[in-house]
């Protein structure tokens, strides 16, 4: 597959000829595509967000993720699942609110799901931290001190990465 490469988003579209919707609701559609030039095929995810802190503003968004011809076979008998984000894992062109196509690549964002969980494990430490400072009105300030150092602790036994 050709590498995926800025251009223009009207340009684009225009030698697309659509060769099933898959799934279609107000605000998202999912199609198969084909480009008449190129013959490639394309997961098209288009998707209209309205923009509330504009006043209802409408932006609509293209995802363009290249398939295979297995993949397109798989996609038009139901048998491969095409939701975004999940199983949008390869490079796709995707738009924004001007008339050009971009490149991305999803696979930078892989790796932070240790991140995530710590994340997590920290937002759970914070609260429980929090209740129980809530409570020290009758500790000593060494008693307060010591729920902090304690605190701090579980904080950098989640930031510790294990020795590889």
């Amino acid at each position: 597959m050709d590498t995926l490469l800025p251009q223009e988003k009207d340009a684009f579209i225009s030698a697309l000829e659509n060769i099933k919707v898959l799934e279609q609701s107000e605000f998202e559609t999912y199609s198969i595509v084909k480009h008449r030039e190129t013959q490639q095929h394309y997961l098209r995810y288009f998707l209209v967000h309205i923009n509330l802190v504009e006043g209802g503003r409408r932006n609509e968004h293209d995802h363009f993720l290249p398939v295979e011809s297995d993949d397109v076979l798989g996609l038009l008998f139901g048998e491969q699942s095409y939701h975004f984000p999940d199983n949008w894992r390869k490079p796709y062109l995707r738009s924004g609110n001007d008339n050009r196509l971009i490149p991305f690549d999803p696979s930078e964002n892989y790796d932070l799901e240790e991140e995530a969980r710590a994340e997590l494990a920290m937002l759970e430490q914070l609260e429980t931290f929090k209740n129980q400072w809530m409570n020290t009105e009758n500790l000593s300030a060494e008693e307060k001190e010591k729920l902090t150092r304690e605190y701090f602790q579980k904080l950098d036994q989640i930031l510790k990465k294990p020795e590889e």
